[in-house]
This record gives structure tokens, sequence and C-alpha cells, in this order.
């Protein structure tokens, strides 16, 4: 320290001698920038509760990005150019991650740099979803956002995604059409397929219906063409015909039942349907009715549990697929089948 350089040494005032020797009253209604002021570090991590994000996801005039660790807001362009939109809600909030308190209940995290950028109005909604509580930032989030390095564990819907680009995969190597007409990779995914805000009964029926979506509602038909039938022909008591167009997750029960045999028995079908039709019947309420809304705090568990089992039911469907004779040569990628794959 004696042979430093004074040039190379930095010293920086305490809150007790910013607040005695400023005038912080310009302050007033922005409590993140306040704290910058009073010399507080700009990497500091506040804590939140995860509905704050609500706002802003279902506002359409924001840009929202949330990948299981992290995520960002923005503004459209249109909605940022446009006179209509008041200044006080054009905001940026480059960079927020999840955390933990100490239930290990999941939180919003964001870094006080990026909290003192947004407005007053802003600034004080924020601050009302503020935890007081102690809590702990993801070390993924962490290692990304202050290491510099990338992250150690995939999340459960990054494994999701990647099943479905697997499955194609098999797909063209068994000179079939792809069994998913849709892939959700960046940019693609639905703003719907990630962790719950809210407990809530209606955001996990919403959550249902889009994982559907993915899942049986986008499994393509061509698929099956010319190895089973797609439509049942039903004799009518006066001999009349009825042709009924099956179902895509029959149309996969039946495909599987005529071209794939193992050792396991059966069932080993069912483990690829099943939570299919287990997805499927937790949307319907929300499809079929104008139920009403409930508060339950186990929601998001049962949330995770219904991913999880979709999950799985890709994995066997990706194995079975990979026993075709034209895909001896495939791979899939090692973390896949690893123990790196985690809820965030």
């Amino acid at each position: 320290m004696e042979l430093e350089e004074p040039g190379g040494i930095c010293l920086y005032p305490t809150a007790e001698v910013v607040a005695a020797r400023a005038d912080l009253s310009r302050y007033d209604g922005l409590p993140y920038t306040r704290r910058l002021a009073l010399a507080k570090a700009q990497l500091t991590p506040i804590f939140f509760e995860l509905n704050v994000l609500e706002k802003y996801f279902r506002d359409p005039r924001y840009s929202c990005r949330f990948h299981d660790r992290a995520g960002s807001i923005s503004v459209h362009d249109e909605h940022y150019l446009s006179d209509q939109m008041p200044e006080r809600d054009k905001v940026l909030l480059q960079s927020f991650g999840i955390g933990y308190d100490e239930k290990r209940n999941r939180v919003v995290v964001v870094y006080l740099r990026y909290l003192a950028d947004l407005s007053s109005e802003h600034q004080q909604v924020w601050k009302a979803h503020e935890i007081a509580g102690r809590c702990t930032m993801n070390g993924d989030y962490f290692r990304s956002s202050i290491q510099g390095k990338f992250p150690e564990h995939y999340s459960v819907y990054e494994a999701f995604i990647q099943e479905q680009l697997e499955i194609n995969k098999l797909s063209q190597l068994m000179g079939k059409p792809l069994l998913f007409r849709s892939t959700f990779e960046e940019g693609e995914r639905p703003l719907e397929f990630s962790p719950m805000l809210r407990p809530t009964l209606r955001n996990f029926q919403q959550f249902a219906l889009t994982l559907d979506k993915m899942l049986s509602e986008n499994l393509n038909r061509d698929f099956f063409r010319g190895d089973i039938p797609l439509e049942d022909k039903i004799t009518a008591a006066d001999g009349s015909i009825e042709v009924r167009q099956l179902g895509t997750i029959t149309l996969l029960e039946r495909w599987l039942n005529a071209k794939y045999r193992d050792r396991d028995g059966p069932e080993v079908g069912d483990e690829v349907v099943q939570p299919l039709r287990k997805v499927r019947n937790a949307r319907q309420p929300m499809a079929h009715s104008l139920s009403g809304d409930s508060y339950d705090s186990s929601l998001p568990n049962n949330q995770d549990a219904l991913l999880v089992a979709a999950l799985r039911s890709l994995q066997k469907l990706r194995l079975i697929l990979s026993s075709h004779p034209k895909a001896s040569g495939y791979a899939a990628p090692d973390w896949l089948d690893g123990d790196k794959i985690v809820f965030y």
C-alpha cells in the first residue's frame, strides 16, 4: 500500500457523510436512486415478490423475456416512439434474476443500478413489492451476471424445448415428417411457458393450456400417415358410416402400440401418452367454462409437477424413437440425460 500510486486509490463517502452534505430532496419518490446517491453499491441485489412482474407481463406494450434464471423488460418500439404512451411508463429493466426466500419460494432479484434508472412511478411500484426478509440469489444468475461465466445448470423449461428439437431430428432420421409442427427456441417460446408469477387457479390453467398447445395440439398428423388410420369409421344402426377423425393423443398411442414393442410391456407407451392426457385434463376448465379464480399457494408446485411429467413423456419418446434402425448413429446432448436439469 505504501508504494501504490495515488491515482490508483479511490475513496468513497459513507451514507452518513452524503446525507449530511447533500440535498437529497431531489430524490423524493425515487427510493432506489436515493440509495445510490447515499453511496450504496450499484450491484446490491434487491429482492421482490415474484408477482411484481405481472404488471409488465400482462401489458402488451412491454417486451418481456423470462428464461427461468433471468429476464429483462423493455418497451416495444412502436409504443416507445408513440405519444400515446406516457414517458413515465417508457422504462427499461436491463436484467432481473431469480432468487429464493427463506422458505425456498421463488422471488425476483434486481441490481440496484437497474432499479435506479426506472421512473419515479415505477420505482414506487417495485418498492411496494420489496421483500424485507432474508433472500438469496440463484447461483447460476450470479455466475452469469457477476462472474461472466456460463450457467452450470439447465432449466426444466429448456430441457422440454430441447427434447422436442431432438425428437424432430429423430423424425428426419427415420424418413418421416417432423412429429412436432413447431419448436420453441429463442424468440419463439411463449411467455406463459414460465414459472408461475402468482399462485392462482387461472394462472395454473393458463399454463396448462399453453403446455397442451405445445404438446398434443402441436403433434403433426402427417407423421402417422401411412402407418395407422387417421380416423375411425363408425357404423350406425341404419347402416350408415360415420368417419371420425382421431385426436393427436390417440394417434400417438395407437402408433406406439403398432410400431413399438418393449420387453417391459405395453405400459411403456402409457409413460408417453398418460402425461399428455394429464395436461389436457388440467387445461379443460379454462377451455370450456367461465370458472372463477382462486388463490392457492400449492399451485406453483402443481405446475412444476405437470411440467416434469410432460418432460418425462418427451424423454421416453426420444428413447423409443432413437431405437429405430435408421437412428443408430444418433446421440442426444449429454446434459439431457445428466443431472444438470433443475427448477430455478
